[in-house]
């Protein structure tokens, strides 16, 4: 725009007031208020009269940008000009968009009051923006006067108007008003279309009124209305606020048969409301449909089939039911909600969604191993080793995932943390720290095993264990002094009990408090942890087998005792 009108200048032809009349509104329009201000320069300096289209863009603007005071400061030298120029419609509504823009209602209700002031008459569009304006306050009595005064100055209210004044009913949950309007508007002459009517369904749905919005809907479908997604999709928040899930499925499926083509909006609603009711049948048949229908899962969707999966499996662990398999020699989480809650995380990751932290804690907990004693011992047996019992020792170190979880917990976070989902961890320093003050309770967990098993690396490549310094979430919370006198003292937050939890499962000392917010752990606890002293299974220094040694060794035990026991069997 600006290269034509060097070309223009440098051609010998002399802009004009239409010109920078045209340059300002193109530079209101992209929203750049210091090149429209730049062109009023040019303007002024070349001694053109600047017009109420000039100010008026000016203001505009300004109203973009969100520069209300600077908006005003013209408003004020249209006044200052040696004839006066007079704010019209535009300028009232450029006024109040800025107003509007800036979070000012009451200074946007202040410049409706110039219409009156002014004498103007207007068109529908400046009422709209005095609606729109104060809409979300939930001002119904300004909202319905500002109608009033329109329909009293014989201006027309069109759909846009019309859509404006039912949503300000709705926000202030006026919803026999919103009909009512419409109602009126009918009996007036007013051509109502499917936008008005879609901010009707809209004032059904924020006033949570179920009945009438499916009411309004049937209505819609005997006058051969042609509905939007947008509308059904409002309708189908009402029903699933209403706890009509099962109304909200069938509605999904009339949709096809309208011509509508649901979205992800809809599915993403649908399966809030079915992870409210914890119907995981439900959702995962939703959820397939939404593939079904080309739908790309996103991350409200994968939470709520997620976390229903969780319920499920931590419920499956809590009362012992059989969620994890030795099939493959080594311990698999492997149970139908793992599975479940596993294939959907990668489905909605796999368009480059970045997952959230509560998803990814989510899904960890899938994988986290039951707290089951026998399940414990199984793990060491499996493990082919024996502790020395002159001195007690914990095996949990040797385990795959620290007996914990389920080993793929670690490909999981560490693919979380190239998207900087979690911090890195740095293991140049000493001491290593660990923040999970940001972190929930499965992936902090994680994430501190993830460190300790690369320090078991470095341990195993010679290197000397640095000390871990792991840093917790605090809350405040009040108490009583045995004089009467009112304390306020931290405690250990959900995801710090969680941590030190698990350290004390897998028999790692730690110095500190968890209700101070730091802990400590020494490298030479760390050394000692990760290398426990075991009775051999043959000769040799037990420090230096490895895993694969230690099976080896469990094979060639089970073949003695099946030799001495006649058990001869090829199997």
């Amino acid at each position: 725009m600006f290269e034509v009108f060097h070309k223009m200048v440098n051609a010998g032809v002399e802009p004009n007031l239409h010109t920078y009349g045209a340059l300002i509104d193109g530079c209101a329009r992209a929203g750049q208020v210091a090149k429209a201000f730049g062109a009023y320069g040019i303007l002024r300096s070349k001694n053109v009269k600047p017009d109420r289209v000039v100010f008026n863009a000016l203001i505009t603007a300004c109203g973009q940008s969100g520069a209300v005071d600077r908006a005003f400061d013209v408003l004020a030298e249209m006044s200052a000009e040696i004839h006066p120029i007079d704010p019209d419609h535009v300028t009232i509504g450029a006024l109040m968009k800025a107003c509007g823009n800036a979070g000012q209602v009451d200074r946007a209700r202040e410049v409706y009051k110039m219409i009156q002031q002014y004498n103007i008459k207007g068109t529908p569009e400046v009422y709209t923006i005095a609606i729109n304006s104060c809409c979300q306050t939930g001002n119904w009595e300004f909202a319905h006067n500002v109608y009033e005064e329109m329909t009293s100055k014989g201006v027309i209210p069109d759909q846009m108007f019309l859509s404006s004044l039912i949503a300000a009913a709705g926000h202030a949950g006026k919803l026999e008003d919103a009909f009512e309007i419409l109602r009126e508007a009918k009996n007036q002459g007013v051509k109502v279309g499917i936008v008005s009517y879609s901010s009707l369904m809209g004032a059904c749905s924020n006033a949570k009124d179920w009945q009438k919005a499916l009411e309004l809907y049937e209505d819609l479908k005997s006058m051969k209305v042609k509905q939007t997604v947008s509308t059904v999709n409002a309708l189908i928040t009402a029903l699933c606020d209403g706890d009509q899930l099962d109304k909200a499925v069938e509605i999904l499926s009339e949709m096809k048969t309208i011509g509508l083509s649901p979205n992800s909006i809809t599915y993403s609603i649908l399966l809030v409301a079915s992870e409210k009711k914890d119907d995981l049948n439900v959702g995962l048949e939703l959820y397939s449909q939404a593939k079904k229908d080309g739908i790309t899962p996103n991350i409200v969707m994968s939470r709520c089939i997620i976390a229903m999966c969780l319920r499920r499996y931590e419920s499956a662990s809590m009362f012992g039911d059989p969620v994890v398999s030795f099939n493959s020699g080594r311990p698999e989480v492997s149970n139908k909600w793992t599975s479940s809650a596993l294939m959907v995380y990668r489905d909605s990751i796999s368009p480059g969604i970045v997952p959230t932290v509560d998803v990814l804690s989510q899904v960890l907990g899938c994988l986290q191993l039951p707290y089951d004693a026998s399940l414990k011992n199984r793990l060491i047996e499996n493990l082919g080793v024996t502790a020395d019992t002159t001195k007690p020792s914990n095996l949990s170190s040797l385990i795959d995932g620290f007996g914990e979880y389920d080993p793929r917990v670690f490909s999981l976070l560490e693919e979380a943390a190239s998207h900087g989902i979690v911090p890195l961890v740095s293991f140049k320093q000493n001491p290593v720290i660990v923040d999970t003050r940001k972190l929930q309770n499965h992936t902090a967990q994680v994430y501190l095993l993830t460190v300790l098993k690369g320090l078991k690396h470095r341990l195993a490549a010679g290197a000397r264990l640095p000390g871990i310094t792991i840093l917790l979430p605090v809350e405040k919370a009040q108490m009583t002094s045995p004089n009467g006198e009112e304390k306020t003292v931290n405690v250990a937050g959900r995801v710090g009990q969680a941590v030190a939890s698990l350290l004390r499962r897998i028999g790692l000392h730690y110095q500190g408090n968890e209700s101070h917010g730091k802990i400590r752990i020494s490298g030479i606890t760390l050394k000692r942890w990760f290398q426990p002293k075991l009775a051999p299974l043959f000769s040799g220094k037990p420090d230096e087998m490895n895993l694969s040694q230690f099976r080896l060794g469990k094979g060639i035990a089970h073949q003695q005792r099946d030799i001495r026991t006649g058990n001869l069997s090829l199997d």
